[in-house]
């Protein structure tokens, strides 16, 4: 664990290699282990920085918002000595992500924004906002049906039927006080929209959107490469908002091919 300035207890990873450092950050209701897809072929030529997010599964709770997000990483980054590193974030992650980018632009080597939004629109506020009643309700199964075909597409689901009760299996642990705390963080870029930051990203930047998300759908992707000057737009086909889990080779592909054009 890492105790930050203001006493949050943030539970992280960090895997010395050779390479550069990779951060991944985790979408709002994903833990570490959720990149492990990307893990094992990253350790083989980076240094890979993992954390979960101040409420967020292990990390404790307290005071949230992206700008504490950021801050708890760059004291991260500064006590494990890191000075440079690209970044590769989905969703909430990618939103955390790209204000890091424009905050820090000295140390972001690169960034990967996948399924992301830099403004909550009325659309987006209500999908989340049933979200946070599902997790106000500490109910397994009702928490993951406020959110589950939102973020998964209709095929995949059909090929799963079980996915429900999977996902469910796998919600033992999770802290839904803190769920709640980053839902309203999220909610805050209704008021306080991240696409104004996005001009001052300079870092080569790699967009990535689903053909079928419905949560955050392709036009907010659009919307963010369009901002930054040095983005590459790519949208996968045939998959729902939780790309990394729908096709995690696709994103393994595009993230290492991403980091490969950059030495």
């Amino acid at each position: 664990m890492f105790k930050t300035s203001d006493g949050v207890e943030i539970d992280y990873e960090f895997h010395p290699g050779r390479g550069s450092v990779v951060a991944l950050l985790n979408g709002i209701f994903m833990n570490m282990r959720s990149w492990d897809f990307l893990l094992k072929d990253l350790k083989d030529r980076y240094s890979v920085l993992l954390h979960n997010f101040r409420c967020q599964w292990t990390s404790s709770n307290a005071e949230c918002s992206f700008e504490k997000h950021v801050q708890d990483l760059k004291e991260l980054c500064d006590a494990l000595k890191i000075n440079k590193l690209h970044l590769v974030g989905t969703s909430y992650g990618g939103e955390v992500g790209m204000l890091f980018a424009a905050e820090h632009p000295e140390m972001v080597e690169s960034l990967v924004i996948i399924t992301a939004t830099a403004r909550v629109t009325p659309y987006i506020r209500n999908h989340a906002l049933l979200w946070r009643m599902g997790a106000e309700t500490k109910d397994p199964t009702k928490f993951v049906l406020s959110w589950l075909t939102d973020v998964y597409s209709e095929n995949f689901l059909d090929a799963h039927p079980d996915l429900l009760n999977t996902i469910v299996s796998r919600m033992q642990n999770f802290n839904y006080d803190g769920a709640v705390m980053l839902l309203d963080s999220f909610l805050q870029m209704e008021q306080k929209p991240l696409v104004e930051k996005l001009p001052s990203i300079n870092c080569p930047t790699l967009v990535v959107c689903a053909e079928h998300d419905r949560i955050k759908p392709p036009r907010f992707s659009r919307e963010i490469a369009a901002s930054i000057k040095a983005a590459n737009l790519v949208c996968v086909p045939d998959s729902g908002h939780a790309v990394v889990v729908e096709k995690p080779r696709t994103i393994l592909n595009l993230v290492m091919a991403h980091l490969s054009l950059l030495g």
